[in-house]
């Protein structure tokens, strides 16, 4: 459990390092901030087709082969990124970290295999924990290392510290790393053959099919697509109100992973039993909205961390929320076939997110991207509202029958 902890912790650091000076190192090479944002967001894209992917690979091959084949990749990807003269070899290296990027999932699915039933929901928090601690280093370094303004940022030397960080994750992982998943219960083999017979595109169909599991999709779309946009222009809306660079960017995430971590491991699992998750969701959609709104009247970034400290909590609260209220409503049989749908709405809506953020910075105003994000919370509300409720009338029946 130590060696797949520092695995998830290294790949989080090794994610972070290049976000403080990855928009201003865009623009300093010629984009606008939608050219910008649209470059940020291929990493999503690359990580919604190829997720699934190496999902599948680790079912078939074991997790270790595919950890390393994910981490020597990366590792490869952010010497690419180093070395970067123009904006396309900049987007193909952003696309590549995150079709690579599928170490997240496969380390998460690491984490269930050794880990009993009844220990399951602290596994998760334990996996969260370690994304958010990588998550806190990653950019603070990568903030040191990116330059102090926004003239200088560069993306040299956070790629250089980005690639050494997986190769000695590749390392760790090869001498000290034991395969979690036997080759009797892979894909392919015969024990495992019967439980994977019903699944596939029919099934995917299956749960699109049922309504309220559709408007639960669609409630993961927009919530993430919002996150995207903020978290893309954040370092440029930083620099036009607080004439920021890469260096105050980087204590500015640092401090959004440090809020995370605390929600997701110990705030999260006890407020729960005691509101409900319906109740947390709707909740936690609120305050980022409150959180977006409070940035954009506020005359000094101090006043701004009151509205950084809502929506990286909220935000923290929605993700690990999220998860657990949709599988409730699922089947025991489709959890992760739901899970993995609600998931992939997840990253479709991040793949869109920073483009349309970028175009509204450059075109309507400085604080439209934050105020839209806002405005796209009021849906999500409504969604939760309206399930809570159907769910509450339903149960009556069901205690009858």
């Amino acid at each position: 459990m130590v060696t797949v902890f520092i695995v998830i912790l290294m790949s989080g650091m090794g994610f972070g390092l290049v976000l403080p000076p990855f928009m201003f190192a865009a623009t300093n090479m010629g984009a606008s901030p939608m050219v910008a944002a649209a470059v940020v967001s291929t990493f999503a894209v690359g990580q919604f087709i190829a997720t699934p992917i190496w999902g599948r690979l680790s079912d078939r091959f074991g997790r270790k082969p595919v950890l390393l084949v994910t981490m020597l990749g990366s590792g490869l990807a952010y010497l690419v990124m180093a070395s970067a003269t123009n904006l396309w070899i900049l987007m193909f290296a952003r696309f590549l970290t995150g079709l690579l990027a599928g170490n997240f999932a496969v380390a998460t699915a690491y984490v269930s295999d050794i880990t009993p039933a009844d220990k399951r929901v602290q596994g998760m928090g334990f996996v969260g924990g370690a994304v958010s601690l990588g998550f806190m280093t990653g950019p603070a370094i990568g903030g040191l290392l990116g330059g102090a303004d926004a003239e200088s940022a560069s993306l040299f030397l956070p790629s250089l510290a980005a690639a050494a960080t997986c190769l000695l994750t590749f390392i760790a992982i090869l001498l000290f790393l034991k395969e979690s998943l036997p080759p009797d219960k892979r894909v392919g083999s015969a024990a495992h053959h019967a439980e994977t017979e019903s699944s596939g595109l029919e099934a995917f169909k299956h749960v699109l099919r049922r309504p309220i599991l559709v408007e639960m999709v669609v409630m993961g779309f927009l919530v993430f697509f919002a996150m995207a946009m903020f978290e893309t222009i954040f370092p440029l809306w930083s620099e036009v109100r607080f004439d920021w660079g890469p260096r105050n960017v980087g204590f500015i995430f640092m401090y959004l992973g440090f809020v995370v971590m605390v929600t997701q491991m110990f705030l999260a699992g006890k407020l729960a039993p005691i509101f409900g998750e319906a109740k947390l969701l709707m909740g936690a959609v609120v305050a980022y909205a409150c959180g977006l709104i409070l940035m954009t009247q506020v005359p000094s970034w101090q006043f701004m961390m009151i509205g950084i400290t809502f929506t990286a909590g909220a935000g923290a609260m929605f993700n690990t929320i999220g998860v657990r209220w949709v599988s409730h409503h699922a089947g025991e049989s489709e959890q992760g076939l739901v899970i993995g749908v609600y998931q992939s709405a997840g990253w479709f809506g991040r793949s869109f997110g920073p483009t349309v953020s970028g175009l509204l910075f450059q075109t309507v105003g400085v604080n439209s991207p934050l105020y839209v994000g806002a405005m796209m919370m009021l849906p999500c509300f409504l969604i939760v509202l309206m399930i809570r409720r159907r769910s509450a009338a339903m149960a009556p029946v069901q205690e009858q029958a």
